[in-house]
């Protein structure tokens, strides 16, 4: 008698509206975790939240940074092949108290990727930028995992979604090989403070376009009366690789990548994140 394989038990990504499904048509059906691998029982599974809203849902256990707990984010996938939300009287996703306005002067579509945390921490989760408008990302606060803040890289326009929010190559300079990083965070007091640098894998020696200076910049600006630290501009008609200007708060990262810490009050200042081409940087500046 032939013998008959017995299939895997998988968890479906639940269909919801604050829930965007990531690369879907491979093995991960959509869930926010490596292209291969599929929600199976006993696994913390991650998801993708729309822009401007959180993931809700995590391993109630962990109190602070570290891994492996560090990646059990998302729903647990039972035995029985259902997703149950760890936290039952949660919504997936959370709408976050403030969000950073992301505006966009490029002639092209371009996706500012947030990584994925809880999780692998892999840049999956699609804020999409259209040409000439805007996007707000959501600002992490106390109710965000751990209290941890968010991170971004932000992509050159023209590339589809499933290239730009996807963890790379060096082949081509998106994902994490994309020029610029954002990161995000909200002090408990309400402050929020907005570093944007040069993305230390861009600066590589083994990097095959580390001495190419990108064909879009980036600037936070702030209008306001506690707004510090600002502009923060990255400019690339006046600027090399990994150069930026900044007032007092510019500095050298982890990897070297260049940056600058930019806070202001939600309150009562108006800051945002300006993208504008490699020509036309005089007239953001």
């Amino acid at each position: 008698m032939v013998g008959i394989e017995k299939r895997q038990v998988e968890c479906a990504l639940p269909s919801h509206p604050d829930i965007q499904a990531v690369t879907s048509h491979l093995g991960n059906h959509g869930w926010a975790m490596s292209w291969d691998k599929p929600c199976l029982p006993g696994m913390h599974c991650q998801y993708a939240c729309v822009p401007g809203k959180l993931m809700h849902q995590w391993d109630p256990t962990p109190t602070a940074y570290r891994h492996p707990e560090s990646e059990r984010g998302g729903l647990y996938c039972g035995a029985d092949g259902i997703a149950r939300k760890p936290f039952p009287d949660r919504d997936y996703c959370y709408q976050a108290r403030h969000t950073l306005l992301v505006v966009s002067h490029l002639g092209q579509k371009t996706f500012v990727c947030q990584t994925v945390l809880p999780g692998d921490e892999a840049m999956r989760i699609a804020n999409p930028v259209v040409a000439g408008g805007m996007q707000r990302l959501a600002v992490p606060g106390a109710k965000y995992w751990i209290a941890q803040g968010s991170h971004c890289y932000v992509n050159s326009g023209g590339y589809d979604v499933n290239t730009a929010c996807v963890w790379g190559s060096r082949d081509i300079p998106t994902g994490n090989w994309a020029p610029y990083t954002i990161g995000l965070e909200e002090r408990e007091d309400g402050i929020i403070f907005v570093t944007v640098g040069w993305n230390p894998v861009w600066l590589e020696t083994a990097t095959p376009f580390r001495s190419q200076v990108p064909d879009f910049g980036i600037k936070v600006a702030c209008h306001g009366p506690h707004c510090e630290n600002t502009p923060c501009t990255i400019d690339p008609a006046i600027h090399s690789v990994n150069q930026i200007s900044h007032p007092q708060n510019h500095f050298n990262g982890a990897g070297g990548g260049a940056a600058c810490v930019t806070n202001y009050s939600p309150f009562t200042d108006d800051a945002n994140v300006v993208l504008f081409p490699a020509r036309q940087g005089h007239l953001y500046n």
